[in-house]
C-alpha cells in the first residue's frame, strides 16, 4: 500500500476515534445513569425544622427518633443551628449570605438510602416527625431527581446525535481514503491479477490496514476513558463512587466491535466494489 496515503489514513483513524469517543461517552452515561441518580438521591438533604430554644436533650431524642425511620442513613443525621442552616442553604443554592435577618431556624438534617428515597416514604416520615413535640415542619427538594434525569437524557441524546453525524463523516473519509489508496495501487493490483492472484489475496493488505486503524482508534478510547476515570477518582467528588469497572469494560468491548465494523467491513465493501469494477 502506498506510503503517500498515510495522511488520509490518519484522518480516517482520527474521525473513527472521535466517533468512538462520543459513543463511549454515551455508553458510560447510559450504563451509569442509575448509579448517578442513586448518588443524587442519597445526597439530597431532608430538613426537619425545629422550634427555637429546644433543650439539648430533646434535640438528641429527636435525632434518635429520626434514625429509626425507614431508610434513614444514621451517619447523615445532624443538628444544625440557624446560623449553620443559613450557611448550608447558601452553599446549596449558590447564593451569598445576607447581612439581614436570618430566615432559618435550627434544623436536623438527614439523608435517605437511595432504595428508600420515594415520595411515599418521605411523606410517611413527614407525617410522623411533625407529630413530635418541638418540630415545626419537614422540607426537601424533590425536583433535583427529575432535573438530573432530564439533564442526563438531554446530554445522552445530544451525544448520540453528534456521534451519528461523525459516523457519516468517518465513513465518507474512510471511503475516500480507500478509493485514493486503491487508485494509487492500481498498477500493483493489475499486476497481481495478471499473475492469477485471487481477490482475497489482493484485499489482504487493505483489510489488515483497516484492522490496524481500528485498534488505534480503540487505543484513543481507552486513553479517553482512563483520563475520565482518573479525574473522577482523584477529584474527591461523590461521583467517583459511581464508577463500575464492569461497565467500563463493556463500553470498551462495544467500541471495539463498532471500530471493526466501521473500518473493517466498510473497507471490505469498498475493495470488493473496486475489484468488481476492474473485472475481477
Amino acid at each position: 500500500m502506498s506510503k503517500s496515503k498515510k495522511p488520509t489514513q490518519f484522518y480516517a483513524t482520527m474521525s473513527t476515534s472521535i466517533v468512538l469517543v462520543l459513543i463511549s461517552l454515551f455508553l458510560l452515561i447510559f450504563f451509569h445513569s442509575g448509579n448517578i441518580t442513586n448518588i443524587v438521591k442519597e445526597n439530597i438533604n431532608i430538613l426537619v425544622e425545629l422550634e427555637d430554644g429546644l433543650p439539648t436533650g430533646q434535640i438528641e431524642n429527636l435525632k434518635k427518633t429520626i434514625t429509626t425511620y425507614d431508610g434513614v442513613l444514621p451517619a447523615s443525621v445532624e443538628y444544625l443551628t440557624k446560623e449553620s442552616a443559613l450557611s448550608l442553604m447558601s452553599k446549596e443554592l449558590d447564593i451569598s449570605q445576607t447581612t439581614g435577618e436570618n430566615p432559618f431556624k435550627d434544623i436536623i438534617k438527614f439523608n435517605l438510602k437511595h432504595q428508600s428515597y420515594s415520595e411515599q416514604n418521605i411523606q410517611k416520615i413527614k407525617s410522623e416527625i411533625e407529630l413530635e413535640k418541638g418540630v415545626t415542619g419537614l422540607y426537601y427538594e424533590n425536583e433535583s431527581i427529575d432535573q438530573v434525569k432530564s439533564n442526563l437524557d438531554k446530554l445522552s441524546l445530544g451525544i448520540l446525535v453528534l456521534a451519528f453525524c461523525f459516523i457519516i463523516l468517518a465513513l465518507a473519509i474512510i471511503f475516500n481514503t480507500i478509493q485514493l489508496t486503491l487508485y494509487s495501487d492500481l498498477k500493483e493490483i493489475r499486476t497481481m491479477q495478471m499473475v492469477g492472484a485471487e481477490n482475497k489475496f489482493v484485499k489482504k493488505p487493505y483489510l489488515k490496514s483497516a484492522f490496524t486503524m481500528a485498534l488505534k482508534s480503540i487505543l484513543a478510547v481507552i486513553i479517553f476513558i482512563g483520563i475520565i476515570c482518573t479525574y473522577l477518582m482523584t477529584a474527591g467528588n461523590v461521583i467517583a463512587d459511581v464508577i463500575q469497572w464492569d461497565y467500563v469494560i463493556y463500553t470498551i468491548l462495544i467500541c471495539l466491535f463498532v471500530a471493526i465494523g466501521i473500518q473493517y467491513y466498510s473497507t471490505n465493501l469498498i475493495v470488493n466494489r473496486f475489484l468488481k469494477r476492474e473485472g475481477r
